[in-house]
């Protein structure tokens, strides 16, 4: 499943006393812990995960969840660069399996959740770990002199 997939998702709860749909999926760590939802009259609930009976056309829970107020929100098309600054492309999905994050779509691409760092951009981290002063010298050498030396 897809993060993309789960927003606009109609809910409902088992009993059928309250229905909505998904209007912003939440991280804690590398996985989605909750989903905020509203209902016909814009009243925002959270589900969390592990309350979720059933997720393909529709999600289905059991009951309400606390509210997430310090979660971080996944959201989609944040611009992606890597360590040094160059523009990747723009971070298009994230891939789930059983609700943990795997990857990351970047233009395409497919790169693994534990090299992408999300804020308000997305910084993809470095296969090496290149350490950011590196990173910033030879930034710095190649808008001076147009290359690495």
């Amino acid at each position: 499943m897809t993060v993309s997939k789960l927003y606009s998702l109609p809910a409902e709860r088992v009993d059928g006393k309250r229905r909505g749909y998904v209007i912003a999926v939440l991280k804690e760590g590398d996985g989605v812990c909750a989903l905020l939802c509203a209902d016909e009259n814009e009243r925002e609930f959270y589900i969390d995960c592990d309350k979720i009976v059933r997720a393909a056309d529709r999600i289905i829970y059991q009951t309400e969840g606390a509210r997430r107020t310090k979660r971080q929100v996944i959201r989609l098309n944040l611009p992606c660069f890597d360590e040094r600054g160059k523009f990747l492309g723009h971070a298009e999905d994230f891939i789930l399996k059983s609700y943990a994050i795997k990857s990351c779509i970047i233009d395409g691409k497919s790169y693994p959740f534990e090299r992408v760092c999300l804020g308000d951009i997305a910084v993809l981290r470095d296969k090496n770990n290149t350490p950011a002063a590196i990173a910033a010298k030879d930034m710095f050498l190649e808008a001076v002199v147009g290359g690495n030396q």
